[in-house]
Order: C-alpha cells, then structure tokens, then sequence
C-alpha cells in the first residue's frame, strides 16, 4: 500500500507554495530591503532614524502597533514600508493596500487632485507639529486616525525634530 497526498492535496500544497514563493518576491526585493539602495553614510540623524529605526547614539526607536509585515521587516526603519526613496507604493498584504509616499511634496505640498485617496485623501498638508502627531500617535491632520498598520512610534522630542527635517528634505532619486 502507498502513503501519500491525493492529487487534490498535491495541488493545494502546490497552490501554496507558489503563492508563498510570490509573497517572498514582491515583500523582500527591490529598494526596501537591498542596502545597495541606502546611502552610503547617513547625512543627519533623522535620515539614520527613517532607514535603520535607530538614532545616531544607536538607540533603538520603539513603535507599538502596526501590522505583523511591518514586525517582520529585516529594517527597523521607516524603509520598511515606505521605501529607501520615500516613494511608498510597496504593495502590503493586509487588503492588498499600498503603501504611501512620503516624499515633503506628498507631505506638505499642495496638490491638484481635489483630495486624491492617494494624496491627502481628505485631510489638509501636514504641519511639522500634525506629522509629528501622525508619527507618534497614528492621527492624521484633520484628527481621524490613519490606518493601524502603521506603528506608532516612540521618541525623543530632538529624534522626532531630526526625523521630521529629513522628511521636508529632498528625497533620494530612485535607483
């Protein structure tokens, strides 16, 4: 007598692990996790904090929250979502929804789409003091709350200055 999987069994493990192999493609490729993308040094401390979530002192910046991708990220940075160049776009699992850019002109630039989703959606530019509430506390400008995939951070008053400066900077060029 043989043991093993019936053909339907056959075809579900198979069905897995292809969709496992694409799930490994699409979340582990590309200027996200390859430092080849990553600055060679780090020109200031809030560009040190949005690639590897730690401060030039090397401490640690902690989140709560967010999504199970997110804590499964090689990076501990701000990269691990939104990208070595700011762009967003990367595609998460949960609903299969992209990720934001945030570039200073997604952020605080005025935009000609009426109140396009993937702008603003239906909050005004941010300020340094509403981007500082979204990072910390997940509020967006007109204080409904974004999305709990993204974490919520905890860090200094001078990290929180540091990573908001990088942020109103120009952004890498894509690679």
């Amino acid at each position: 007598m043989m043991f093993g999987m019936g053909g339907k069994s056959r075809g579900t493990v198979l069905v897995g692990l292809v969709v496992l192999a694409g799930a490994l493609f699409l979340f582990s490729q590309g200027p996200t996790t390859n430092r080849r993308y990553w600055p060679a040094q780090f020109e200031s401390n809030g560009e040190r904090i949005y690639f590897t979530g730690t401060n030039s002192s090397g401490q640690a910046i902690t989140s709560r929250g967010g999504d199970m991708h997110m804590g499964m990220m090689t990076t501990g940075g701000c990269i691990a979502c939104h990208g070595s160049d700011r762009q967003g776009g990367r595609l998460m699992h949960r609903f299969w929804q992209v990720v934001p850019a945030v570039t200073s002109a997604a952020l605080f630039g005025k935009h000609a789409d009426g109140g396009n989703e993937a702008a603003h959606g239906d909050h005004d530019v941010y300020t340094n003091e509403t981007l500082g509430r979204a990072i910390t506390q997940g509020i967006d400008p007109s204080g409904k709350p974004l999305d709990p995939a993204m974490p919520r951070w905890s860090m200094s008053v001078t990290d929180l200055s540091d990573l908001i400066s990088y942020l109103k900077g120009p952004e890498a060029k894509s690679q």
